[in-house]
């Protein structure tokens, strides 16, 4: 007689490697891992950056000299980023927020000049209907530098100033006399606007 196989118990069954992942958990972690992949996407998408030069001359001069009160670089007298944002596929409508990333002087002329004329320097947004605000800030200017990475006052949304027509960033500076020749200052500002993505 041939007798039929007896089933395997339960504790005996071969099982699969790493055993079965339930169904809900299977899907659970599909949509975790979706739900990863469509913010590293958001992210890429719904972020530019922007950067915002210009340029101030101060005039050399003695210490006996009037004071220089301010650093005026004319490109940030009428700052308007439409252009900019358009190349770049959005318009201000969309933006959603906007905030300084650095903020950095440079001695750009002559070869051999720095900040030493700088004691201190305080900037400022500026626009139409607005209250003026701090955003950058160096309270001890170092000697010999020539290039000075401002501190950016953090949780500053310039979101109102950037989508006016127009904004302004100006300064004001305390110094200890002017430089003994004519020098020019580069400024660069990288603002981070965060961009309304439907779905983001």
């Amino acid at each position: 007689m041939i007798s039929s196989p007896s089933p395997v118990p339960s504790s005996r069954r071969p099982s699969r490697p790493g055993g079965r992942r339930p169904l809900g958990a299977t899907l659970a972690r599909a949509a975790s891992v979706l739900g990863l992949c469509a913010l590293a996407t958001c992210d890429s998408l719904d972020n530019v950056d922007v950067e915002v030069g210009g340029k101030a001359v101060v005039q050399p001069g003695t210490i006996i000299d009037d004071l220089i009160a301010a650093l005026d670089f004319d490109a940030f007298q009428r700052i308007d980023l439409s252009a900019e944002f358009e190349n770049q596929g959005v318009t201000k409508d969309d933006v959603d927020a906007v905030h300084i990333v650095h903020f950095t002087l440079r001695v750009e002329s002559p070869a051999d000049g720095s900040f030493d004329f700088l004691t201190s320097a305080s900037f400022f947004a500026e626009t139409e209907g607005q209250p003026r605000v701090l955003i950058a800030k160096m309270d001890e200017v170092p000697r010999g530098a020539r290039e000075l990475s401002m501190d950016v006052v953090e949780g500053v949304d310039l979101t109102p100033y950037v989508v006016a027509p127009s904004m302004r960033i100006t300064s004001e500076a305390r110094v200890s006399g002017r430089p003994d020749v004519e020098t020019t200052i580069a400024a660069d500002v990288l603002l981070d606007v965060d961009i309304a993505v439907p779905g983001c």
